[in-house]
């Protein structure tokens, strides 16, 4: 009894958090087809220059490594709380290690994106 539900409560805590993370990426909108390049006669013709994506101000590898960790232990601990409530903290940790590496990796790479001197 207590097995039952237990996974159903932890099934609707999955579940609602997989709506609620995939509902930002149904919402977005796609991006819009580019104008048609005017005649090349016609002054203020040719293509635009891309626009440099900068990294946020206050954007650091320390941030989104805590945070990342943050979310990795809140999921962990979520996850092993079926084991008799001691197997959170193991989860706990297995979480906030991966949420950890996760949100470094996610730095790094928007960081060799972003280009030099921005």
């Amino acid at each position: 009894m207590l097995v039952t539900s237990t996974r159903t409560v932890l099934g609707s805590v999955i579940a609602g958090l997989l709506i609620a993370g995939s509902g930002g990426v149904a919402a977005a909108e796609p991006a819009s087809a580019p104008a048609p390049a005017q005649a090349p006669d016609v002054p203020g013709s040719g293509a635009a220059a891309p626009i440099a994506a900068c990294m946020a101000p206050g954007d650091t590898i320390e941030l989104r490594t805590g945070l990342g960790a943050l979310l990795g232990t809140g999921s962990g601990a979520i996850a092993g709380l079926p084991v008799f409530f001691v197997g959170a903290i193991p989860f706990g940790i297995i979480g906030g290690v991966i949420g950890a590496m996760v949100g470094s990796t996610t730095y790094a790479q928007d960081a060799w994106r972003a280009p030099q001197g921005c």
